[in-house]
């Protein structure tokens, strides 16, 4: 394979413009039709479940573990580093140009949750399925009589 057979796509997760982690990785035989495909949407859904999931999990053992200091100070929940909203984004993009955005409202959970979320254990097998997706050929492409393609 050349070089020029393979596409150089990003992953990237921020916190507004901070960003927790940047990936590139190349797809071998990109199918540009994936971008509209019920497998990249499935997937990055998936992903986006996963993190909330990680995120309500350690906000219970967080305020488990701070019952007493909440219920005298419940402002402790209310703390954050800046004003207005916080969203953790997720972007697949190619070339600057965003395929796939999920976005989750941050401020729904802890300071201390929320500043602290690792994508880490995600990461290997999210940017595996996604060379997967983006190079495969049978793809579902029409939901519910739907054309995703459009």
């Amino acid at each position: 394979m050349k070089d020029q057979d393979s596409v150089k796509l990003e992953f990237l997760m921020m916190v507004n413009d901070n960003i927790i982690v940047q990936r590139f990785f190349n797809v071998r035989e990109f199918n540009n039709g994936a971008k509209n495909s019920l497998e990249l949407y499935g997937l990055l859904l998936d992903f986006k479940d996963d993190i909330q999931t990680q995120l309500k999990l350690k906000t219970v053992t967080y305020m488990s573990d701070n019952m007493y200091e909440i219920i005298n100070n419940p402002a402790i929940l209310d703390t954050s580093y800046i004003d207005g909203p916080e969203y953790f984004n997720i972007f697949i993009k190619q070339n600057d140009v965003t395929i796939c955005h999920r976005q989750i409202d941050a401020k729904v959970y802890p300071p201390k949750i929320r500043y602290t979320v690792d994508v880490r254990p995600h990461l290997k097998n999210l940017l595996m399925n996604l060379t997967d997706i983006f190079s495969s050929k049978d793809l579902t492409k029409k939901y519910l009589e739907v054309n995703l393609s459009v």
